[in-house]
């Protein structure tokens, strides 16, 4: 299939209406501002508001070990309301690389560092209502450096997980924060541990 097809075609095919004239903020706060945002269809000129939640983007870290195996934290989630097995990570700051960001995250959540962190991809976890992206980072022989420095609402148990464990641990649901089960699939897929 040839990716000029008009299947991949990334152009949008709805555009702000009325130069945001008709669009709103509902709610501001330090993470995020919710906004009603009018669009019309360059294709059948209907009109429709959104509702779009504007957050900084974010990171994750897949941090492996020399010994392979995986830097993971255990903490709670206020949305599933429960406890989530998750690889590292957190918002970018205004200007700063998701590579820089992610290695601030491991540092600060784990106590962990390594090699240089390479970029491995970045995507909108849900496109319909978030207009953040999440890069995926992935850093190798990670080692504890420091003690962690959590931010004050966060309480994260340091997990160790050995490579091998990763596709079981996803398919049982043990892992299942969507945006770090697609980085840590997309990292597996691509074949990135070092041995």
């Amino acid at each position: 299939m040839d990716k000029n097809d008009s299947q991949f075609d990334s152009r949008s095919s709805w555009i702000s209406d009325g130069d945001g004239a008709h669009d709103r903020t509902l709610l501001e706060n330090w993470l995020f501002r919710l906004r009603r945002e009018r669009f019309r269809s360059q294709t059948s000129g209907k009109v429709h508001d959104y509702y779009v939640a504007h957050l900084a983007d974010g990171v994750h870290v897949v941090a492996i070990t020399p010994d392979q195996n995986v830097v993971m934290v255990r903490q709670f989630r206020a949305g599933s309301r429960r406890d989530s097995l998750e690889t590292p990570g957190g918002l970018v700051e205004p200007g700063e690389d998701p590579r820089a960001a992610g290695a601030r995250e491991l540092l600060e959540e784990t106590g962990y560092a390594g090699d240089p962190p390479e970029l491995l991809g970045s995507l909108w976890p849900n496109p319909a209502l978030l207009s953040m992206r999440i890069a995926t980072v992935v850093m190798h022989s990670a080692r504890r450096v420091a003690e962690p420095k959590p931010d004050q609402s966060e309480e994260l148990a340091i997990v160790l997980v050995p490579v091998d464990d990763i596709p079981g641990l996803i398919s049982t649901g043990q892992i299942d924060h969507a945006v770090c089960v697609a980085g840590l699939l997309c990292w597996l897929y691509q074949g990135r541990v070092k041995k």
